[in-house]
């Protein structure tokens, strides 16, 4: 299918700022492919795309003071998103691709250690595999309640397993935390969503079973029918849309994600 997506955001910066944008997909990917984009932003004085460490494509920029805005639209085919495989199993830490290793490790807002033992609890004598992560999914989707406002920027997995209360972002922490708790690689996703209402950047997870990552979104009973990762990472931290190094604040933010003709 073809999606268009198109985000933008004006800023008050209250002195001139280098800042980082993660808007743009990737080109292609393993199921998608961005076929024109357009990215507008007020003057800077310079604005370079590039690559962050894991490989996410990272717009460096400087701003100066006063007002900020930019606008990215794109056109994407894409894949259907598609429930993990039946038959995708799990690796054995030995067998795992070296470039997996750190989603199986804790991270600031995954404290996959801390929750370990209510992991073992909950899933360890599931079998290993597809099903253990539905069920994962499946609790936090009916044990934490979606609902804005609720959290803030440095609520982690053991924070939302607690209070069992968050948005995308909560869930998809609580997602990585137990799995990774249970040796399973699972990393955070930014990206667009069709059919999110209401429509705003979207926070998920991928899973690396069967020898390929796959999409698990436990904010929704079902599948979603499309999703276009722009960056991923071990938590929300390293997929941040903005990442500005001086006071700011946000004047407005727009996003929308819709399906058109091919």
């Amino acid at each position: 299918m073809r999606l268009a997506v198109r985000v933008a955001a004006t800023y008050e910066l209250q002195d001139e700022s280098f800042g980082c944008l993660m808007v743009e997909p990737s080109l292609s990917g393993e199921r998608h492919r961005v076929v024109e984009e357009d990215l507008t932003t007020s003057p800077t004085r310079s604005c370079v795309l590039g690559r962050d460490l894991y490989g996410n494509p990272q717009r460096h920029f400087i701003a100066p003071k006063g007002r900020f805005s930019f606008a990215f639209s794109a056109t994407v085919e894409v894949e259907p998103n598609a429930e993990i495989p039946e038959d995708a199993v799990e690796h054995p830490a030995q067998d795992l691709p070296p470039e997996t290793l750190i989603y199986t490790l804790p991270s600031r807002y995954c404290e996959s250690d801390v929750l370990s033992r209510m992991a073992q609890s909950e899933f360890g004598d599931l079998a290993p595999g597809a099903g253990q992560v539905r069920a994962i999914a499946d609790w936090v989707r009916s044990r934490v309640e979606y609902r804005y406002g609720t959290t803030g920027p440095t609520t982690s997995a053991r924070g939302t397993a607690i209070d069992r209360v968050g948005v995308c972002r909560d869930f998809a922490h609580l997602v990585i935390a137990f799995c990774r708790a249970l040796d399973i690689p699972a990393r955070y996703v930014s990206g667009y969503a069709l059919g999110l209402e209401p429509p705003d950047f979207h926070g998920y997870v991928q899973v690396f079973l069967g020898g390929a990552w796959h999409n698990v979104d436990a904010t929704f009973a079902g599948v979603r029918p499309a999703l276009v990762p722009i960056a991923v990472g071990r938590d929300a931290t390293d997929v941040a849309m903005m990442t500005l190094w001086t006071p700011h604040e946000v004047v407005e933010q727009s996003v929308e994600v819709r399906q058109v003709g091919e």
